[in-house]
C-alpha cells in the first residue's frame, strides 16, 4: 500500500478544505487519506462504510462528497452536533440569514443586561467582556431549537469562533496560557463572517444527496442501528494510547455550551462514553486484578494478555523509578480492553470480505516502548479477523525531544488493515 505524503496522517489538509475546515479538531487525518484509501478498495457509490469514531467527521464528510454511504457512531454530544452540522447541506440560505439578523437584534437588547452569573468562570479568563455577551447572548439565541438544521449550523459557525476570539490559543490539545495573543477580534463580527464563509462552501454542495448519517454512541457497545454485515469498509482512526483526555480537550465548548459545568460534569457525561486512553478516565480504584483476569478479553487474548502484564509491570516500575505519578501501567489495560469491543462491533459490522483502515501510533509511556499496532492486530485475529498488515506513514514522538522526562524513542505512526 503506498502513502503518498506524511501529512496525511495529519489534518493539515482539511484547514483549507471546504466543510473539513469547519471546525478544528484536536487530532485527525487528512481528507486524502479517505480518498487514498477508499481508491484502494475501488469503493462504488453502492459501497457502505463504517466509522467507529466519527470526531470532528472527516470520514463521514468525505464519503458524503463521494456520495457513498456511511454510518458513524461519536460518543460527544457536542461533537456529534458538529458533525451533525457538517453533514447538513440543503440549508434554506435565506432561513440562515434572517436568523442572523435576530440574532444581532437580540444582542443590540440584552447587551446591557447581560448578567455576568450566566458566564461560565472558565471563560471569564478566555475572552474580552463584550465578546462573551456577544458570545452569549448569540448562545442563548440558538439553543431555544437545538436540533433544527439552521440552528445546528449556526451552532457551529459559533463554535469556530470560540477558537478565533479567545485571548489565548485553544485550538490545542489544551488552552495555552503561556501565549497571550497580541489582538482580540470582534467576536460579532467574526461570527457574521464564519457564516458567510460557510455558506459560500456550501454553494456547490447544497444539492449533493445527504448519504451520511451519525449516532450519539460508544463504539465499544453493539449499536442496532447499524445492521451486521452491512458495512464494505471501515476506515477510522482511535485515541492513542497517549494520555490526552479528548474530554479535557473539549471543555472550553462543552462548558460555554452547557453540556457540562465542572471536572466532575466532564466525567460522568462526556469521558465515560470514550475509550479509555487517559488517567483521568479512571480513578485508582477501578482496576481490579482479578477481574482483569477473568475478563472477556483475557479468556479470548491469553497471550496478548500476558503480553499486556509484561509491558504494564515494566512501565509501573519506570513510574517508580522516575518519581512519576500517572498510572500508565493501569491505562494501557482499560485501552486494550476497550479497543477489544470496540474491534468485536466492528467485526460484526463489516461483511465477510470487508476491509478495515485504522490510522493510529505506537507509544511510550515512562519510555517503555508498547507497539499498539501490532497489539491491536492480534487482538483483531483473535476476533476473527483473517490477517493484518501494518504501513508506516511517519515517524512520530520527535515533537517534545526538549521536554527534561521526555523519552528519546521515536515512535510510529501506522495504518493497521484488517482483512
Amino acid at each position: 500500500m503506498l502513502v503518498s505524503d506524511s501529512a496525511i496522517g495529519t489534518a493539515k489538509d482539511n484547514l483549507t478544505n471546504p466543510v473539513h475546515n469547519w471546525y478544528r479538531f484536536t487530532a485527525g487525518f487528512s481528507y486524502k487519506l479517505i480518498n487514498e484509501l477508499l481508491n484502494q478498495v475501488q469503493i462504488t457509490k453502492g459501497s457502505k462504510i463504517y466509522e467507529p469514531f466519527s470526531g470532528c467527521g472527516t470520514t463521514l464528510v468525505q464519503a458524503q462528497k463521494l456520495q457513498v454511504e456511511a454510518f458513524g457512531n461519536e460518543g460527544q454530544v457536542f461533537m456529534r452536533e458538529i458533525i451533525e452540522a457538517k453533514l447538513n447541506w440543503s440549508l434554506n440560505y435565506e432561513e440562515v440569514l434572517k436568523t442572523v439578523y435576530k440574532i444581532e437584534e437580540s444582542i443590540s437588547k440584552r447587551f446591557d443586561t447581560y448578567p455576568e452569573a450566566a458566564i461560565h468562570p472558565l471563560l471569564k479568563t478566555l475572552y474580552t467582556n463584550e465578546n462573551l455577551k456577544y458570545l452569549y447572548i448569540t448562545k442563548d439565541f440558538l439553543q431555544k431549537k437545538t436540533h433544527d438544521k439552521v440552528y445546528l449550523f449556526l451552532k457551529l459557525a459559533l463554535s469556530q469562533t470560540l477558537h478565533k476570539c479567545s485571548i489565548y490559543p485553544i485550538s490545542v490539545p489544551y488552552i495555552s496560557r503561556a501565549n497571550k495573543l497580541k489582538g482580540s477580534y470582534n467576536s460579532l463580527v467574526v461570527f457574521k463572517e464564519t457564516v458567510n464563509k460557510m455558506l459560500g462552501d456550501l454553494q456547490e454542495l447544497r444539492n449533493y444527496k445527504r448519504t451520511s448519517q451519525v449516532f450519539l454512541h460508544d463504539s465499544r457497545k453493539y449499536n442496532k442501528n447499524i445492521e451486521t454485515d452491512l458495512c464494505d469498509v471501515c476506515v477510522t482512526s482511535p485515541p492513542y494510547l497517549n494520555n490526552l483526555d479528548y474530554g479535557e480537550v473539549s471543555k472550553v465548548h462543552t462548558h460555554f455550551f452547557g453540556v457540562t459545568e465542572s471536572w466532575n460534569d466532564i466525567t460522568e457525561k462526556v469521558r465515560k462514553n470514550l475509550v479509555t486512553a487517559a488517567t483521568t478516565h479512571y480513578a485508582g480504584n477501578d482496576y481490579n486484578e482479578q477481574e482483569w483476569k477473568e475478563s472477556e478479553f483475557c479468556e479470548i487474548n491469553k497471550k496478548v494478555a500476558q503480553q499486556l502484564s509484561h509491558y504494564s509491570d515494566s512501565i509501573r516500575d519506570s513510574r517508580i523509578a522516575k518519581g512519576g505519578s500517572k498510572s500508565f501501567d493501569i491505562m494501557l489495560k482499560f485501552y486494550f480492553r476497550d479497543m477489544f469491543y470496540v474491534l468485536k462491533e466492528m467485526r460484526r459490522i463489516l461483511h465477510g470480505k470487508g476491509k478495515a483502515f485504522i490510522i493510529l501510533g505506537d507509544s511510550a509511556p515512562y519510555g517503555v516502548f508498547v507497539p499498539t499496532t501490532d497489539i491491536l492486530g492480534e487482538i483483531s485475529l483473535n476476533l476473527g479477523f483473517k490477517k493484518y498488515e501494518k504501513h508506516k506513514i511517519r515517524t512520530r514522538g520527535t515533537k517534545w525531544q526538549s521536554l527534561t522526562h521526555r523519552h528519546k524513542l521515536h515512535l510510529d505512526e501506522n495504518i493497521l488493515v484488517l482483512r
